[in-house]
């Protein structure tokens, strides 16, 4: 299992391998009309920090819940419907 220093060094590195491939897109980018912004990338850049999200106990949670070998569930819903 990870510790939490090992998570910040992933999010830290993610963080900036992100912003170097929108910094190569932009400059490299073979049609410049219109032009690439960094803005254009910040629904991607959102969506990719949330890999980063460190979640130290999922491990521990997912532990207690049995295979389907052991006469647990075949399917866990973890988005249950709104309520009415």
């Amino acid at each position: 299992m990870l510790n939490r220093n090992e998570w910040d060094q992933f999010h830290i590195e993610l963080k900036q391998r992100f912003e170097d491939l929108v910094s190569w897109a932009v400059a490299h980018r073979p049609d410049h009309s219109p032009p690439l912004s960094s803005a254009d990338f910040e629904t991607a850049r959102k969506e990719i920090m949330k890999l980063a999200v460190q979640d130290l106990n999922i491990g521990e949670r997912n532990a207690k819940i049995p295979e389907p070998a052991e006469n647990g569930p075949q399917y866990v819903n973890l988005n249950p419907a709104p309520w009415p």
